[in-house]
Formats: C-alpha cells, sequence, structure tokens
C-alpha cells in the first residue's frame, strides 16, 4: 500500500473515530486500568462512568478532561464514581478562574470510610447524626473519653435539627478515637465547598455531615493513614489533574480546547440551570 493511500485511509478512520464522552473513555480503559486496584474492572467503570455522564446533563458542558481526571481518580482509589453506596461524586461546577465548565472530584462518606479502613488498624468506625430530641452526653476523665448517645426515634430528624455529628473509632492496638462538630460548624464547611449548593450536600446533607467529621479527624492525624490517602483527602472537593511520571497531562481535552463562556442560564457561581432568560 502507498503511503499516500495509507495516510487518507488513517485520516478517514481518525474522522469516523467515535469522540462522543462514551466513546471516549472508553478508549482510555488501558490507562484506568493500569492504576485501579484488584477486584475492579475497567469495564464497570467506564459504565458507571457513561451512566453518570448521561444522568447529570451539566457534565455534558464540562471540559472533557476534567471529567476523564476525576475517572481516573476514581480508578485510583477504586472507588466507583455516583454509585448507590455514595463513595465518590463526579460533580460540574463552573471554574471562574479558567472561565468554563468542569468536572470536580468528590469522595462521599463511604469513600472516606474506605480510606480509614484501608489501614488495616481499624477495629471499628462509627459516625452519627445527633438531632433535636435525642440523647446524648460526652465526657472526659482520667480513665479517658467516654460518650452516651440514645435517639429519640420519635423527634423529627429533619436536617435543620441537626445538634451535631460524632465519629467514635476502635483502633486494633486498643486506642479509641472520638470527635464531634457542631452543625454550625459542619454548615461552616459546606460553605467552603464549591458544591455547597448542589450534589450531595443537597441530596444526601447527614452523609456529608458525617464524612466532614470523618476528614477532619483525617487530616489532624488522629486516624491511621498514608501519605497517598493524606494527599486524596487533602485534594478532596477539586479537580484532579491527572499527570504521567514525565510531569505531562494524561488526558487532553480533544472537544472544548479553548475555554468557553458560561451560558446565560446557567448560574455562574454553582453552575445549576436557572430559569430561562426572557429575551
Amino acid at each position: 500500500m502507498g503511503a499516500i493511500t495509507q495516510a487518507k485511509q488513517e485520516i478517514k478512520q481518525s474522522q469516523q473515530q467515535d469522540n462522543s464522552f462514551a466513546g471516549l473513555i472508553k478508549r482510555c480503559a488501558p490507562q484506568l486500568q493500569a492504576v485501579m486496584p484488584k477486584g475492579m474492572t475497567p469495564e464497570r467503570l467506564t459504565q458507571l462512568a457513561i451512566a453518570t455522564y448521561k444522568q447529570t446533563p451539566k457534565l455534558a458542558e464540562c471540559s472533557v478532561q476534567s471529567i476523564l481526571a476525576c475517572c481516573m481518580k476514581c480508578a485510583e482509589l477504586g472507588v466507583e464514581p455516583n454509585d448507590i453506596m455514595g463513595n465518590a461524586y463526579v460533580l460540574p461546577y463552573y471554574n471562574n478562574k479558567t472561565k468554563r465548565m468542569e468536572a470536580q472530584f468528590q469522595l462521599g462518606k463511604n469513600g472516606m470510610l474506605e480510606l480509614v479502613r484501608r489501614s488495616k488498624q481499624v477495629k471499628t468506625i462509627r459516625t452519627q447524626c445527633v438531632y433535636e430530641g435525642d440523647d446524648f452526653d460526652y465526657w472526659e476523665d482520667e480513665t479517658g473519653v467516654h460518650f452516651s448517645f440514645k435517639p429519640n426515634l420519635e423527634a423529627d430528624h429533619d436536617n435543620k435539627n441537626l445538634k451535631l455529628v460524632y465519629m467514635s473509632c476502635h483502633l486494633k492496638d486498643g486506642g479509641f478515637v472520638f470527635l464531634q462538630m457542631s452543625k454550625n460548624e459542619v454548615d461552616e464547611i459546606r460553605e467552603r465547598s464549591k458544591t455547597s449548593k448542589f450534589g450531595p450536600w443537597v441530596t444526601d446533607y447527614a452523609a456529608m455531615a458525617e464524612k466532614t467529621v470523618i476528614r477532619r479527624a483525617f487530616n489532624r492525624g488522629l486516624l491511621p493513614r498514608s501519605v497517598e490517602d493524606a494527599n486524596t483527602v487533602a485534594a478532596d472537593d477539586s479537580t484532579p489533574i491527572v499527570l504521567d511520571e514525565e510531569g505531562n497531562r494524561i488526558f487532553e481535552d480533544p472537544l472544548s480546547p479553548e475555554p468557553t463562556d458560561v451560558p446565560a442560564n446557567v448560574d455562574a457561581e454553582t453552575g445549576e440551570i436557572i430559569e430561562e432568560v426572557s429575551e
């Protein structure tokens, strides 16, 4: 076959290449498989990524590179995005710095618990939301930290009635970790999140409150952790930048190489669709 003929065929094949998100994520399967732990398959992750993309229409306006980077982060951690277990989320938001829509990776409560359990130093770990009407007490004396909790099943366990959230953890070496946060402290953390007005902070507030107390204990060094896990927690609630060994971006954005203006019917702070603007 002549060089010119071969070149024409290659150009034709590239033009016929599936550049939809489904096509792109499937072509990235080898890269995903290279970093994911045993027990997880790139087929499963790509299926969930495609489902997430379809179920979250605003992701179609995001940088494809940012979505793929979030999928790579899920692969590295061995967590499934936007699954019913609440392990991790891929969320759209408008980045004021880049002036474009981007996908953001966010660990869920169960994803954070998974990081703790991977240390294999934890015997049990538990989180609990305490509401108005529940019986809760916490004290510390010369023998250590103590607490008691008895829920009031007749009380209104609505988000507005949350008093505090706590985490208790028994370590295999006999140690005990306890930490509590008031609702005001949780809401202060929420307000600093770029996804405070949409996503799991709205749909799963209690789970996010419980995740927040785990994260605080994690960041304070109260829970066993590795350097990798510490970096993961530090990068939570952000758009990951995935680099190769030479420091180059693994994923480039073939569909949106230039920044795009935010549409008129999109909230610039949250990325949410707002009412149509009348002409």
